[in-house]
């Protein structure tokens, strides 16, 4: 026999039991199946173009040059880079209209029903889309190939030591990305020239039972020609060759053979969307609470 005590003990703990059993689970009400996934804290995404148009038009070589700050790198980078044949500046806020013209252009020549974005290591081939985005992982070095694969290139090189000509078999141009966030929602943006040639190579490297495969070509890395610049979400970089430096680099690397005619290319790289962390934001102080 149970002790009145006992009994009411014992069903208080059955309701609590079957109370708990009917509870239904509910997902939080903040978290939809809807909503986009998070990028990486450490990513950022870039939106890449190609522009193309006839080799020395005057849209590209003049007018979109006035709205575009070449004063953001160091003078001596831009003789370099113009002794080579080409052309970097960074657009900010507004974007100019002769470029808006111009990806107006390329867009429409973009086929109803084709493919919208192409990797990013493929964007500059004769074939395919002339767009890309593109998320990438912060300080991980990216490749944008602004040329198809020469069989046979003589380049011109100048540097300190002054104008020397090489020929390179299989070569391509390259530009190298790297890309790290700031503390500021802003990101700092490498881009660096190579040259890429002959056929690939299989190197081993490692050390301590840790061993890795590079299965890729010789390079030329152009570092006295590389620029940085930090960016806002919406910012770019435009890159173009100078049409009266004909066999530099700049020109091997951003001109192309369409049909019998020759091309001028415009490389512009945008600053679409970066995962800023609101922790290294300085607290607002309201407006009622101003000393």
């Amino acid at each position: 026999m149970f002790s009145p005590g006992k009994i009411a003990q014992h069903l208080i703990l059955c309701a609590l039991a079957v109370g708990m059993g009917c509870t239904p689970i509910r997902p939080e009400t903040d978290r939809s199946p809807l909503r986009a996934a998070q990028m990486s804290p450490d990513s950022v995404t870039l939106d890449v173009f190609f522009v193309r148009c006839p080799f020395g038009d005057e849209s590209v070589n003049q007018e979109l040059w006035r709205e575009v700050d070449e004063q953001q790198f160091p003078v001596e980078t831009r003789r370099r880079l113009a002794a080579n044949g080409l052309r970097v500046g960074v657009i900010s806020g507004q974007v100019p209209i002769a470029l808006s013209q111009l990806l107006e252009l390329k867009q429409k020549s973009t086929p109803i029903g084709g493919p919208q974005t192409t990797p990013l290591a493929e964007i500059g081939s004769e074939e395919g889309p002339m767009w890309s985005h593109q998320q990438l992982r912060a300080g991980k070095r990216s490749e944008i190939n602004t040329s198809i694969i020469y069989p046979e290139l003589p380049v011109l090189l100048s540097g300190p030591d002054g104008v020397s000509g090489e020929t390179y078999k299989l070569a391509q141009g390259v530009m190298a990305v790297r890309a790290v966030p700031e503390k500021d929602g802003r990101v700092t943006l490498e881009v660096v020239p190579e040259l890429h040639h002959d056929e690939h190579q299989r190197n081993i490297t490692g050390s301590q039972g840790a061993w890795r495969i590079d299965n890729s070509r010789p390079r030329l890395v152009f570092d006295d020609m590389a620029v940085s610049a930090c960016l806002a979400p919406g910012n770019m970089i435009v890159l173009s060759c100078l049409p009266d430096r004909l066999g530099t680099l700049g020109y091997h690397f951003l001109t192309t053979d369409s049909s019998g005619s020759l091309e001028q290319k415009l490389l512009v790289i945008r600053l679409a969307q970066t995962q800023h962390d609101e922790l290294f934001e300085p607290t607002p102080i309201p407006l009622d609470h101003v000393p």
